[in-house]
């Protein structure tokens, strides 16, 4: 008799401790997978997220000076030994081989400015109707407001919808600009009012509803009446972008914009978010957590129903000592029984770790989770199984190869 017919037969007589071992394997090899889907599937949705919400990628020039902060981002208020950007460098970034991946460039002029009053105030200069694009939370407000306003989803967050209704009337002359609510409060002023900035009267033309944002406190104008009011022709202060990372690499794109614009400093909002978010960060703690448990409870699994097997085959074993069975011939006999439950187990817990995912993803990120069959995972997750198998089965296989056939046989 071979030792496969031995191993085969034996599976085959102890199915229910065998089932057992197996159950094990597949639930710890099914949680990990699932745990990794549900983290894979969420910083998809978050770069997602980051791709449809607004601004991605901003450019700002590379220099020293003064600063000050618009949207969070740090931007110089005076400048020294630095080359600007300017108009020609929106036209270089709209001709980049990546140029598909961009879906929006809002270019902007910024300047502190001084009021009437001799309250200061942040001007925007840009082109108001891709500003409205990539900033969907930027409303007018009027006697339709609620009409106008983009619904927010659960999150907060405003999908950027690149066909706005609302940003068709939003044309500003030469003298006429946008205020945010909280400085038209501030100012006690209403639409169609005039107010004097850098000795210039303007007159409102529309008033932002409230978003909570830094626009609150802003003035917008258009992008070449600003270049006029500050003196600075061509000039710009700011481009975002907003970037389709469906569309290619952001790796490509950052690379793109720093080989064809070396006197700029390019920031990505996407890499910070995954960066700092604090949530995915825990959630992956915790994923690499509750895999290490498993991986201890399946090993403590296949230990147990393993020297309880050796047990139980004791007289079986002695009998294949006393015929001339090696001690290597008994350890190859557990250790293969194990190697064989444990490939099976890896096979079946990526499979239903897979399913378990796609089930689970409405409870833990609100949306349907549509798994990935990688090659690699299934490779690493029978890899695992099976190592936890091995492991595991050595003891046992060790104290049965050790047992005294005339003890053992004792038993018969």
């Amino acid at each position: 008799m071979q030792l496969y017919n031995i191993i085969i037969n034996n599976l085959r007589r102890r199915k229910s401790k065998m089932l057992f071992m197996l159950l094990g394997i597949v639930i710890g090899i099914a949680t990990i997978v699932s745990v990794f889907n549900v983290i894979e599937s969420m910083k998809t949705q978050m770069t997602k997220q980051v791709s449809e919400y607004g601004i991605n990628v901003v450019i700002t020039p590379d220099s020293g000076g003064l600063t000050f902060s618009y949207g969070g981002i740090i931007l110089p208020e005076i400048l020294y030994d630095v080359e600007q950007l300017t108009n020609e460098d929106v036209d270089i970034i709209s001709q980049l081989g990546s140029k598909d991946m961009i879906r929006i460039i809002a270019p902007k002029l910024i300047s502190v400015e001084m009021l009437e009053g001799g309250q200061k105030v942040t001007v925007i200069g840009g082109n108001l109707k891709q500003e409205f694009q990539i900033k969907p939370w930027l409303t007018i407000e009027n006697e339709n407001s609620e009409a106008s306003l983009t619904e927010k989803n659960i999150e907060g967050f405003v999908p950027a919808d690149l066909i706005r209704q609302d940003i068709s009337v939003i044309e500003l002359s030469e003298d006429q600009i946008i205020i945010g609510s909280a400085l038209a409060n501030s100012l006690k002023v209403n639409k169609g009012d005039t107010i004097k900035i850098s000795d210039n009267q303007f007159e409102i033309k529309f008033i932002l509803s409230e978003s909570g944002e830094t626009e609150d406190h802003q003035v917008l104008m258009n992008l070449k009446t600003a270049q006029t009011l500050f003196n600075k022709p061509e000039e710009i202060t700011v481009m975002d972008l907003s970037v389709d990372y469906e569309a290619g690499s952001e790796e490509v794109l950052l690379a793109e914009i720093k080989e064809n614009l070396p006197h700029v400093q390019v920031s990505s909002l996407r890499q910070e978010t995954l960066k700092r978010d604090e949530m995915l960060t825990r959630l992956v703690r915790f994923g690499v957590a509750v895999s290490i448990l498993i991986v201890f409870i399946g090993m403590l699994v296949v230990g147990i129903t393993m020297s309880g097997s050796v047990r139980e085959r004791t007289r079986e074993i002695g009998i294949f000592r006393a015929l001339g069975f090696r001690k290597s011939h008994i350890i190859k006999i557990i250790l293969s029984e194990s190697l064989i439950i444990s490939f099976v187990g890896g096979v079946l817990g990526y499979i239903s770790g897979n399913l378990i995912a796609s089930y689970s993803g409405p409870i833990f990120i609100g949306e349907t989770i549509q798994p990935e069959w990688r090659v690699l995972v299934l490779f690493i997750s029978v890899g695992l199984s099976v190592a936890i198998g091995l492991i595991s089965s050595i003891i046992p296989a060790l104290k049965a190869a050790k047992l005294d056939p005339a003890e053992a046989l004792r038993f018969i």
